[in-house]
């Protein structure tokens, strides 16, 4: 599918801002359950093969975060999949969560 609907382009800008945070924050780990479940319900929606991409991601976080990571973040994507609204909602608050200030700040 070339052209993505609405539904898919929303999943795909919070991948996206996801991705970034994973990548500049230091408890970016904390968003991998919900980076693996939107993955896997883009796949879906583009009607491909669950694990396609994610695959392969997962693979990178492996090496670069280790297993137990992973393995938390697969836990917690499954439970966020099996619950949509759940997972709606998880990604709402951590995305409007504030960074830690530091003590005496």
């Amino acid at each position: 599918m070339d052209t993505m609907d609405a539904a898919a382009l929303e999943l795909q800008e919070r991948i996206d801002r996801l991705d970034r945070l994973i990548r500049e924050r230091d408890d970016g780990i904390r968003g991998l359950g919900i980076r693996l479940a939107l993955g896997l319900a883009l796949e879906v929606r583009k009607g491909e093969v669950p694990g396609s991409e994610t695959g392969a991601i997962v693979a990178d976080w492996t090496a670069r975060f280790g297993p137990d990571a992973v393995d938390d973040a697969v836990v917690q994507a499954r439970v966020l999949l099996a619950d949509p609204a759940r997972m709606a909602a998880e990604f709402q608050r951590r995305m409007e969560e504030r960074p830690s200030e530091p003590p005496g700040a």
